[in-house]
């Protein structure tokens, strides 16, 4: 009778963990379907436009961008990881509808939200991440459409939109989760070296002499599909624009 129990129970069991393999198993496969919509809506967002100039080793890309429009918040803290969140949050507000419209906006794109205090804008790719000590800067880029003068103007004062001027960049691409200050630092250096190995040199105007880019959201997108870039601006020089011309 004892062992008939024992039986019964181990086969009780067994059936809960099958159950609950099953159950997991469709969780995980619907987590990665959600990731997947997420990352082909991140993919089809509009993007600043830039032409790849040349192909440096180590994988860095030399790249002219054109101007565009940002909206821009600054965060004092140490912590690019928590300045990143703060900070997106503060931009996100503006970008979905904290805002005093000047004139009606169309949603375009496929990620948006909307506040009755405002117009919604559509998303854009990538946002910027410029880290630096003390005091990390978070944009987003607005659509093409807007400039300065056009975009709605935010709410809060903590918000910025300013223009963009056109700048060359030595990007190196990576996937995988926000990066950390280690990482970032990490490929920063890996930049550094491949520019000055093509007898270039590293901008020094400005405050944004490293950026910090990422495509796709850092939630429901999988990791090994998301993309993340390090950026450091270049010195747009005679030797530069000779080679681009040949």
């Amino acid at each position: 009778m004892l062992k008939s129990h024992v039986i019964g129970r181990s086969l009780n069991l067994g059936a809960i963990g099958r159950v609950l393999a099953v159950l997991l198993a469709v969780l995980g496969a619907a987590r990665l379907g959600v990731g997947i919509f997420a990352w082909r809506a991140a993919n089809v967002l509009e993007r600043p436009d830039y032409t790849v100039i040349r192909k440096l080793p180590g994988g860095v890309e030399l790249r002219r961008y054109a101007p565009y429009t940002i909206a821009e918040t600054a965060v004092k803290t140490s912590s690019m990881r928590e300045a990143s969140s703060t900070g997106f949050r503060t931009v996100a507000g503006y970008i979905f509808g904290k805002n005093k419209p000047s004139q009606k906006m169309k949603m375009t794109a496929p990620v948006r939200m909307s506040t009755s205090d405002g117009v919604t804008m559509a998303m854009t790719a990538p946002v910027r991440i410029a880290p630096s000590e003390g005091t990390t800067r978070i944009s987003f880029v607005l659509e093409k459409r807007y400039s300065p003068q056009t975009a709605p103007a935010p709410l809060s004062r903590d918000v910025k939109v300013r223009k963009v001027q056109p700048h060359i960049l030595a990007a190196r691409t990576f996937s995988g989760p926000p990066p950390s200050e280690q990482r970032v630092e990490k490929e920063k250096q890996a930049i550094l070296s491949a520019v000055k190995a093509a007898g270039l040199k590293p901008s020094a105007s400005g405050d944004e002499g490293t950026l910090v880019y990422g495509y796709h959201d850092p939630f429901i997108t999988p990791s090994w599909l998301r993309r993340n870039e390090v950026c450091v601006r270049v010195e747009d020089c005679v030797a530069l624009r000779v080679s681009v011309a040949s």
